[in-house]
């Protein structure tokens, strides 16, 4: 190979390089920007209909204590007396009836209509007259036939206030204008069986108009207010768009909505007022909402590639320099080719540059020592051999954690939807406790930490099958500080539990028990169960004999996952025995120590 290729091939590598690089970064800050800027616009526009929606809501209640501020208002006849006993007083003369009609009339214009500008008519209609306080050149359409309204039947029975929804009548000239009212029932004060007549109030919507006026958004948008005709009430439109009601489609439910006109997205929110089925909506442009954020996007896009265009220069600059030890190594390849094992390439720096030269100088150096080559290849084959008797007890390990987990969670589930508040409770501090026990611990624990993971992991069973279950932990005291894998014995007590308790519904008794056996600790769980099937019992303990698990049968795998691990951990001498019949079952658990004992026996029962 000559120096023109080889100067050809370092062009095309760094060219690749830094096109590999180039294009990275640029999709990388593309990738970053875009979902920066739907993160930032769905934040903003969610946050702008929530604010809008309490504003709208707000607003709405505004209107409703309005309204509720006109209901009590109909209640002024009864705190003026002499009003009253006007209104049931039956003049004798006409004399007394005019008097009792300027009486009657100058209470509604002094306390009724003056102070409130919006209110436009006011009467009270008994069943021989109609006393009135007028603000407008006509009366109500209804003024001559009053006794078949609806609302004035309806107001006769009705022991609340009447609102009579928004409607268009005559008031200052031919054009219809908004009117909602209000009627209440008048009974007499000395008797509330005799019904002395109506009172009714119409009001235009300038009290209603001074509340919508006072809402400001954040952001430019529209406050439309309509009747249940759909006809408009109070329009307020900052947006750049105008006509917006009249293309706008609602909703049938309160809430958010969206909707597109003329092409641009809006983002609405609606409320309707129960009272007086009036309509509150706001809307808002989209595009106008998430301005800010597009502006912040193509900032962030500028400086990121003006940024990307220093980096590549930078990079090209530097590229020369870092990568000339490997253009140096290629070269002393081309010798060793010929045969010439002697050369050795300068360590000119400690990177990954660095330490392929170091290699390279190291196999060369093992080509010329046979020997030093076998040695080595051996010493490579002894610790792939340890590495992989490590993966595989790591790997038995990860199999047996999730088996407890997946029914614990499941019992935690049952309580709570069965309402069992006090038991799930205790069922999630034991189970606190059992994960805080293999947690702490590192893959080999003491005995009387794995007792403890046993007595939390017997705790969270006993709630789950209450008097069906009931165990006994009878440790030798001299065995509580013997290491042994962290998890060894709690799969042999849920195993028990599952071939016992699941399958039958009579009362099981698991007992623990630990001790010496010459240098062996032998620890036992026993059952009262019906047994293994003699069948079921011969597969088992052909697959403890196996030195792989993946045909081990399902139901054991936690019985064959702690036989494997104690084999990998002690030897062969460890391991699980299980004798089985039908008076019940017992697994031995064998584990070869080399410690002092001493005398002594703990018991613990439930």
């Amino acid at each position: 190979m000559n120096k023109e290729t080889m100067e050809k091939i370092h062009l095309n590598f760094k060219a690749k390089l830094v096109l590999m690089i180039s294009l990275f970064n640029i999709s990388l800050v593309l990738c970053v920007s875009f979902f920066n800027y739907l993160w930032h616009s769905r934040q903003l526009t969610r946050l702008t209909i929530n604010q809008t929606q309490q504003i709208i809501e707000q607003t709405g209640s505004n209107i409703d204590n309005y309204i509720d501020e006109l209901f009590r208002l109909t209640l002024s006849p009864y705190y003026n007396d002499e009003i009253m006993n006007k209104i049931a007083f039956i003049p004798a003369s006409p004399e007394e009836a005019l008097n009792k009609k300027r009486t009657i009339e100058s209470f509604l214009a002094s306390v009724m209509t003056l102070p409130r500008d919006e209110i436009l008519r006011v009467y009270i209609l008994t069943e021989a007259d109609i006393y009135s306080y007028t603000r407008t050149p006509y009366q109500m359409e209804d003024y001559n036939v009053y006794k078949n309204s609806f609302w004035y039947m309806e107001a006769l029975k009705a022991n609340v206030p009447v609102f009579i929804p928004v409607h268009a009548e005559k008031a200052f000239g031919e054009k219809p204008t908004q009117i909602f009212s209000v009627a209440r029932r008048l009974r007499s004060k000395d008797n509330n069986d005799i019904i002395l007549g109506v009172i009714k109030v119409d009001a235009d919507y300038t009290g209603i108009k001074s509340i919508c006026d006072k809402v400001e958004f954040e952001n430019d948008g529209a406050l439309f207010v309509i009747n249940k005709n759909e006809e408009m009430v109070y329009e307020k439109n900052d947006l750049p768009e105008s006509g917006l009601w009249e293309k706008l489609t609602l909703p049938t439910d309160n809430g958010d909505f969206s909707c597109r006109i003329n092409g641009e997205k809006y983002i609405g929110n609606v409320t309707t007022l129960q009272e007086s089925e009036l309509k509150i909506i706001a809307l808002h442009s989209y595009r106008s909402l998430t301005s800010k954020a597009r502006g912040n996007l193509s900032r962030t896009v500028f400086l990121a590639f003006i940024c990307i265009v220093a980096s590549i220069v930078i990079f090209i600059l530097f590229i020369q320099r870092f990568l000339h030890p490997l253009y140096h190594i290629i070269r002393t390849m081309e010798i060793v080719q010929t045969g010439n094992l002697d050369v050795q390439v300068p360590l000119e720096q400690d990177d990954e540059i660095g330490y392929l030269a170091s290699a390279f100088n190291t196999m060369t150096s093992s080509l010329k020592d046979v020997i030093h080559r076998n040695s080595l290849l051996m010493k490579q084959v002894y610790e792939v051999q340890y590495l992989h008797k490590v993966s595989q007890y790591d790997a038995l390990c990860s199999q047996i954690k999730p088996h407890f987990l997946y029914n614990t969670l499941n019992t935690i589930s049952l309580l709570i939807k069965c309402g069992e508040s006090k038991d799930a409770i205790l069922c999630i501090e034991n189970l606190s406790c059992f994960l805080r026990g293999i947690m702490n611990a590192d893959k080999e624990i003491s005995f009387r930490e794995e007792l403890s993971i046993v007595s939390s992991y017997l705790n969270l069973q006993k709630i789950r099958y209450g008097d069906r279950l009931s165990y006994n932990l009878s440790i030798g005291q001299n065995t509580e500080n013997v290491s042994i894998p962290a998890l060894s014995l709690q799969p042999l007590v849920e195993n028990t539990i599952k071939h016992c308790c699941e399958t039958s519904s009579a009362p099981v008794s698991i007992l623990v028990t630990s001790e010496w056996d010459g240098n062996n600790l032998s620890i036992q769980v026993l059952d009262n169960g019906p047994g293994i099937p003699e069948e079921t019992l011969l597969k088992i303990t052909e697959s403890l004999t196996r030195e792989e698990t993946q045909d081990a049968l399902t139901s054991s795998i936690g019985l064959i996952n702690v036989h494997r691990r104690l084999r990998l951990h002690f030897g062969a001498s460890s391991g699980l025995h299980i004798v089985s019949g039908s008076e019940g079952t017992t697994i031995t658990l064998t584990i070869p120590q080399n410690i002092s004992r001493e005398e002594g026996i703990i018991c613990t029962e439930h």
